[in-house]
């Protein structure tokens, strides 16, 4: 996962502040994670499990372990498992002894322990580059497109070619994803497409934060991914006006040297439409999105430069949709088929003139 344009890869958190890590020293940190993996001496498909993926590590974690073969979980680890970034010292002492794994093999997250477990199993990453250098470039090579990459907490799993597949929409996406313009990911990293449309951005050069919405004016990102609950908490209590509009500015990243954010994705319902206005004023545009466990992109997004607030969206680049008894079927490289059309959801929705995926009973 390289990117030709930006010297950023990831945001990460050190203490109340955050720092961003430069893309060699993400890959390297990559590197030296995938290795311990390796050496572990565990088979191609072994699952990582990212219990803790509230933070922008859960994301270094996910590439090494692709790099290195293995299959992510996203959610509460299943045996059987090879590793799990887990939130707290007690969870990792006590997944390992129930799955019978070294400790090693179970890192907590670095805010909960120093980075002591976190830091041994790079070290022992290290060890291996030393002692095997082509170990990793070996097992990458190895990698198969029909190889399962990942699988969401309902349990649905997608292969290489699908998480590839995710990854190029998003970045076929007209102005969603630009080069050093940092995402931030407001939500926890527990759905496929989060972690595809996260790698996406890393891939394209924008560095990506796991954080919150509040994290905001400090990363300053072009691009938010936030829930309604979280955007609907945005303006303050009795603005009005200017001041109004300035306040949601401000809590969007606006200071002295930076726009607010240009978009501000929401994939879990509509945003009050005159809160979408607001913030239009303000300068963001509100995306709403609508997505199924069996796919790995959204099932319709809207765009940049064509939203509609009353729509879910438009279907990703290489895929279209239909609609089956009110429901959403989506077709293209990156959903489960799970009938003769395409992926079936779940999702009750209609597909107006202009092309637009609506609830269905609007």
């Amino acid at each position: 996962m390289q990117a030709q344009h930006s010297s950023s890869a990831l945001w990460t958190r050190s203490g109340a502040l955050w720092r961003v890590l430069d893309r060699p020293l993400f890959e390297t940190r990559v590197r030296e994670l995938a290795n311990a993996m390796l050496e572990l001496e565990r088979a191609p498909e072994t699952v990582l499990a990212l219990e803790h993926a509230t933070t922008s590590e859960a994301l270094t974690f996910a590439v090494a372990a692709l790099e290195a073969g293995m299959t992510v979980r996203l959610g509460l680890a299943q045996q059987p498992l090879a590793a799990a970034l887990v939130a707290t010292p007690v969870r990792a002492a006590a997944l390992a002894q129930q799955t019978g794994i070294d400790q090693v093999a179970v890192p907590s997250a670095t805010t909960s322990d120093g980075g002591r477990s976190l830091e041994r199993l790079a070290a022992h990453g290290v060890l291996q580059a030393a002692l095997h250098p082509e170990a990793l470039a070996e097992r990458t090579a190895e990698r198969r497109d029909d190889q399962l990459a990942v699988i969401g907490v309902d349990g649905t799993g997608f292969t290489l070619q699908q998480l590839h597949a995710a990854m190029r929409s998003f970045q076929q996406v007209p102005d969603l994803l630009r080069p050093d313009e940092p995402v931030l990911i407001a939500m926890p990293l527990t759905e496929p497409w989060l972690l595809a449309l996260a790698l996406a951005a890393i891939e394209a050069g924008a560095p990506v934060a796991l954080g919150e919405l509040s994290d905001a004016p400090m990363i300053r990102p072009g691009v938010i991914v936030a829930s309604v609950s979280d955007v609907a908490d945005l303006p303050e209590p009795g603005a009005s006006g200017p001041r109004f509009l300035a306040g949601l500015a401000r809590r969007l990243g606006r200071n002295s040297s930076a726009p607010p954010a240009r978009c501000l994705v929401v994939p879990d319902g509509f945003v009050d439409a005159d809160l979408c206005g607001q913030l239009h004023l303000s300068g963001t545009a509100v995306l709403h999105a609508i997505a199924d466990p069996r796919l790995i992109v959204p099932a319709a997004l809207n765009q940049p430069h064509r939203h509609r607030l009353d729509a879910y969206g438009l279907p990703l680049p290489e895929h279209t949709v239909t609609i089956e008894d009110d429901r959403l079927v989506v077709r293209g490289p990156a959903g489960i088929a799970t009938g003769p059309l395409g992926t079936e959801t779940a999702i009750g929705a209609r597909i107006d003139a202009d092309g637009f995926v609506v609830p269905a009973h609007d």
